[in-house]
């Protein structure tokens, strides 16, 4: 017997039926929910008075690389297949009606929130079940295949790897530090004391550094406000770092962390390059590839064992900066397009 699936306004009842469903499936202890956008659309799918699974339905104009509207399923969850699989084909088919280019999922609205699916381990992948670590997609990996199952395909792949020797420099490593020198180049780390003027800095050279990202589109400096605020305490000055000019203008960053779920002895024993942002402008001189060294290094001075160079797009530059190291597969990522 099908399910009943139900159209209900983000709210109240969506969500306390949104964290019912992350409540047995169980994954999510130590990450919260993201909320769904206000006015977003959401399918529940029922059996009885249980919430068998369910997702959020948004659209947004002209992201980068896809012109006209596109229609995004977001938070998606299921317990059972064809209750996840119906919502997922009733949700394409409301955003078809819509008049969408395409749909893309799992899509929490916008890049700068929760997207994409872990997938399961490929063939060729050694033995290795690593913990996730904060901010990594977390889902069961039967999803995959119920995106499949609904007409979905994959657009996007992305990678994580982990870097198990942080105290040793690239090869290179001494020539891209005299390239940026020569360059009149200062990188330094995170004032907290100037922590709004910092923050505006990141923000705004990540609107340019990301400008041309698959699916991009820009947010205001309030919502990348809160998305800072909530790993604020997570924040170490000497793992943010911020390149100048010698006029002291701003030229990239890169943000990494000392995750906490990878605690031994209680002390993390990893660190998660999070962010690299360089502006258009300054890339092709090193400056990427060095600052990126300088992170590992003080990743290593912390006592970390490893560095996990995170969530990456298979065909970006930061893949090659990662093969800079001696680095190993952590996990696998995608996206999933459906076409009308």
């Amino acid at each position: 017997m099908s399910p009943r699936i139900e159209s209900l306004a983000a709210g109240e009842g969506q969500a306390t039926a949104f964290a019912q469903l992350r409540e047995e499936i169980g994954l999510y202890r130590a990450s919260g929910p993201e909320p769904v956008p206000p006015g977003a659309a959401c399918l529940v799918a029922w059996r009885g008075d249980r919430p068998v699974a369910g997702c959020s339905l948004t659209t947004a104009a002209d992201l980068y690389g896809a012109p006209g509207v596109t229609g995004m399923v977001g938070h998606y969850e299921a317990l059972e297949r064809e209750a996840g699989i119906a919502v997922l084909v009733h949700a394409r088919q409301a955003l078809a009606a819509r008049g969408v280019a395409r749909v893309l999922g799992p899509l929490n609205g916008s890049t700068w929130a929760r997207y994409r699916l872990v997938l399961p381990p490929a063939s060729e992948d050694p033995t290795f079940d690593p913990r996730p670590f904060l901010g990594e997609p977390r889902n069961p990996l039967v999803y995959p295949e119920q995106f499949e199952a609904a007409g979905f395909a994959v657009v996007s792949r992305y990678e994580s790897r982990i870097d198990e020797a942080p105290g040793e420099d690239a090869a290179d490593a001494p020539e891209l530090a005299a390239r940026v020198r020569a360059g009149g180049i200062r990188i330094r780390p995170l004032d907290p004391g100037r922590y709004d003027d910092e923050l505006r800095t990141l923000f705004d050279v990540s609107l340019a550094a990301f400008a041309e990202n698959p699916y991009y589109a820009p947010i205001d400096f309030d919502s990348f406000r809160r998305m800072y605020e909530a790993i604020r305490p997570l924040i170490d000055p000497g793992l943010v770092l911020i390149a100048e000019d010698a006029r002291g203008a701003p030229l990239g960053f890169q943000f990494a962390f000392l995750d906490p779920l990878s605690r031994r002895n209680d002390h993390p024993t990893r660190a998660i390059i999070k962010t690299i942002a360089t502006l258009p402008a300054a890339r092709g001189r090193g400056l990427a590839g060095h600052m990126f060294d300088l992170i590992r290094r003080a990743a290593c001075e912390r006592g970390c064992g490893a560095v996990i160079h995170a969530l990456m797009h298979v065909t970006n530059f930061s893949m090659s900066m990662s093969a800079r190291h001696r680095t190993r597969h952590f996990r696998r990522y995608a996206l999933y397009q459906w076409l009308p």
